[in-house]
């Protein structure tokens, strides 16, 4: 029996009981060089520095993800709240591949990872709900916007998200919803039909890696592989698991500076269908400078129009199953 209280139910209530099945998803992700050491002080201020080093990690390559997401049908897997219906949504953001692992007590220079994963830093969603969802319970970074991409062969390949932004910090600015960011092909062309060239989830696996090896081969500093993480890839593609890791926190109502709670947790992606993927012609990608929301800076992307380098996509279910705490602050 848990020591813990029970979640209070009320009318109205939209966090839904995990885990949450994301049904019929299509996922377009778009490489981007980033500026290794921005990633570094990113993924230290999440997890290295609120857990004094108890956690630890760190982007795996210089570069970040544009991910969008398509979501045909997200609802919950629990017997309960399985029973509350389904919501689309779509998903526009950044995320980093990552690594939680240790620094060798021999040479603190090497980073020994012990598990590959992603964080999501910056995540623009369309579905109140599944921002309400994610925020806290796992601690996704998501806020609501508007997310546009295209929905037929013939749309131009465009993905756009219009949130709530702040220009700059001074009292007399208004936040106005604005456009963010863009991700767009630079000719304005169509998005394409899109041909399945892979058929399994562990082949999509095995040539993104090999795409990002052949994009990074012989950059130094990057972290050393360990036999813990030749053993959780080879569980990860066996089970068709993606971890990611979140900073979990709620502010403290009395200390506005201070954390009523504060943790890191590690929540799996569990592919449950995959039914193609292939890969995408180059983007461009141009971000909006504003203090509310400065991801050029913090990821350490080039200022102005940013080309990408491979893109791919995948037609998927997958559910984001029950997570649980690496840290938790005392």
């Amino acid at each position: 029996m848990s020591g813990k209280p029970r979640y209070v139910e009320r009318g109205g209530e939209m966090v839904l009981r995990q885990p949450i099945a994301c049904d019929r998803t299509t996922m377009y992700n778009f490489l981007v060089d980033a500026d290794w050491h921005a990633l570094v002080r990113l993924c230290d201020q999440a997890f290295r520095e609120p857990s004094g080093g108890a956690v630890v990690v760190r982007p795996l390559v210089p570069a970040v993800m544009v991910v969008a997401a398509d979501i045909q049908r997200g609802h919950s897997r629990d017997p309960v709240d399985g029973q509350k219906g389904w919501a689309r949504e779509r998903d526009l953001g950044f995320w980093i591949p990552v690594a939680r692992g240790r620094f060798d007590d021999d040479d603190p220079s090497d980073f020994e990872i012990e598990q590959v994963g992603w964080y999501q830093p910056y995540l623009f969603i369309d579905n109140p709900a599944a921002v309400f969802v994610g925020r806290e319970t796992y601690g996704f970074a998501k806020a609501f916007g508007t997310c546009e991409m295209p929905s037929s062969a013939v749309d131009p390949s465009r993905f756009r998200v219009e949130t709530l932004v702040i220009d700059t910090f001074t009292p007399a600015t208004e936040a106005r919803r604005e456009e963010l960011y863009r991700l767009e092909r630079d000719d304005d062309g169509p998005l394409g039909a899109l041909s399945s060239s892979i058929g399994s989830f562990t082949e999509l696996v095995v040539e993104t890696s090999a795409r990002l090896a052949r994009h990074f081969f012989g950059r130094a500093g990057l972290p050393m592989p360990t036999w813990e993480l030749l053993k959780n890839l080879y569980a990860s593609l066996k089970d068709g698991l993606v971890p990611m890791f979140f900073l979990r926190q709620f502010r403290d109502v009395a200390e506005p500076d201070r954390a009523a709670y504060q943790a890191i947790i590690e929540a799996p992606c569990d592919l449950t269908a995959f039914r193609g993927g292939g890969f995408l012609d180059e983007h461009v990608l141009t971000i909006r400078t504003c203090a509310s929301h400065p991801i050029a800076r913090d990821l350490g992307l080039s200022p102005g129009r940013i080309e990408t380098g491979f893109g791919f996509w995948a037609d998927f279910d997958f559910d984001i199953a029950l997570g649980k705490e690496l840290w938790r602050a005392p």
